[in-house]
């Protein structure tokens, strides 16, 4: 059953959000909303490399574009805007927030 991870606070702050991403399996989507978008940022930390080992599983990780344009984080993941928030809400099975 494919599932959405919703990560909305900064995962090198909150464990509980880092721990999302080693649950995703593949087939599932990380997306990163508010907070949760800092994890995009390209800088060395374990949750950028947690998220790099949940592509390598085939995880499809992306990043909501308006919350990365309100804190100024840049990134090559993947980005989606509120109607495609939505549809990843649609597409995926169950989703955890």
């Amino acid at each position: 059953m494919p599932t959405l991870f919703i990560l909305s606070h900064a995962p090198h702050l909150d464990p509980t959000e880092a721990k999302k991403i080693t649950f995703a399996a593949e087939g599932d989507c990380v997306l990163l909303i508010e907070d949760g978008v800092y994890a995009a940022a390209p800088v060395p930390t374990q949750a950028a490399k947690a998220m790099e080992e949940a592509v390598a599983r085939g995880v499809r990780v992306c990043a909501l574009r308006p919350d990365l344009d309100a804190r100024g984080v840049r990134t090559e993941l993947e980005t989606v805007d509120y109607p495609g928030f939505v549809d990843l809400i649609v597409e995926y099975d169950r989703s955890v927030h």
